[in-house]
């Protein structure tokens, strides 16, 4: 982030310091996989992307959310990976479990919307990049087409909503926690997919 970001926006700035590592480590993991290399390797993309986000639905489903994050239902790209490993011939696989929104502070969920949320900025590079295996907004690749109001302009409403929390020092800290926590859950679903 500019120095001028850091300014703007210190909570999200510490956020990215704070995962850079895990957030590295997981982008270096997914283009080892070559994911743009073939259609059978993008619908592997896909199975994880749907895995990760299938689990944290109840999070965009949160009553309780919605209230910092008026949009945040159509936010959830979920239904659109469905619909591009339908197109793929691949059938969208679950988690057994959702992740229990119940279990998660209200912190530590901004947290993992703070991951889920961030995945889209690079969308629009892996958007060029499938267009290459005859995939797009329309067939294949619908969950990397970016919002009817600009990719740029829903994350500055994100990042906004996320600096305007009113956090004690403990809720800070959940915060941080629950953005490493979906980067290890990340990780793992990952490591499902490849194995």
């Amino acid at each position: 982030m500019s120095s001028i970001a850091q300014v703007n926006f210190p909570r999200m700035s510490q956020l990215k310091r704070t995962t850079a590592e895990v957030h590295d480590n997981l982008d270096n993991k997914i283009m080892a996989q070559s994911p743009f290399a073939s259609k059978e390797n993008h619908g592997d993309f896909l199975r994880f992307q749907y895995l990760l986000l299938n689990h944290v639905v109840p999070i965009y489903n949160s009553q309780q959310l919605t209230a910092f994050f008026d949009d945040l239902a159509s936010r959830n790209r979920c239904d659109a990976i469905a619909l591009d490993l339908q197109d793929l011939g691949m059938k969208a696989e679950g988690l057994a479990e959702q992740i229990k929104i119940e279990d998660l502070t209200l912190a530590q969920a901004v947290g993992w919307l703070y991951v889920i949320e961030g995945s889209k900025l690079g969308a629009a590079m892996l958007a060029k990049e499938v267009t290459q295996l005859g995939l797009d907004a329309d067939f294949g690749a619908r969950f990397l087409a970016g919002p009817g109001n600009g990719r740029g302009s829903q994350w500055r409403e994100f990042m906004q909503a996320v600096e305007a929390l009113q956090l004690n020092a403990d809720e800070e800290l959940e915060l941080y926690q629950g953005a490493k926590d979906a980067f290890a859950v990340a990780h793992q679903l990952l490591d499902v997919i490849y194995q």
